[in-house]
C-alpha cells in the first residue's frame, strides 16, 4: 500500500482543551495559523465562531459556560442556545 507522512495542525481550545476534530467534522491547516484562522471565521457556516481573546488564547463556541461566553462577549459576539454557533452581536 502506497502511503506519504504528512503533518496537518488542528485547532484546541486553550480554556477547555477541545478540539476542531472532537465532533463530527475536522477542520485543520497545513500550518498553526492556518488551523487557528480555519476556525476564527465570523460564522458557524465557515467553521468559525472560535474566538481569540486579548491574551492570544483561542476559545472555541463547542461549550457553553460562563468562561466562554465572556470571551465571545468581549469579542462582541454572541453564543446561541446551542453553542454551536457564535455570531457578532446586534447594536
Amino acid at each position: 500500500m502506497a502511503t506519504r507522512r504528512i503533518t496537518l495542525y488542528i485547532a484546541k481550545c486553550d480554556l477547555c482543551g477541545r478540539r476542531a476534530d472532537d465532533d463530527e467534522y475536522a477542520m485543520y491547516g497545513d500550518t498553526p495559523e492556518e488551523a487557528v484562522q480555519q476556525m476564527t471565521g465570523n460564522t458557524a457556516d465557515d467553521g468559525g465562531g472560535w474566538t481569540i481573546d486579548p491574551v492570544g488564547r483561542l476559545v472555541c463556541n463547542l461549550v457553553k459556560d460562563a468562561a466562554h461566553e465572556d470571551v465571545h462577549a468581549a469579542a462582541g459576539k454572541r453564543m446561541s442556545a446551542c453553542a454551536m454557533s457564535v455570531g457578532f452581536a446586534s447594536n
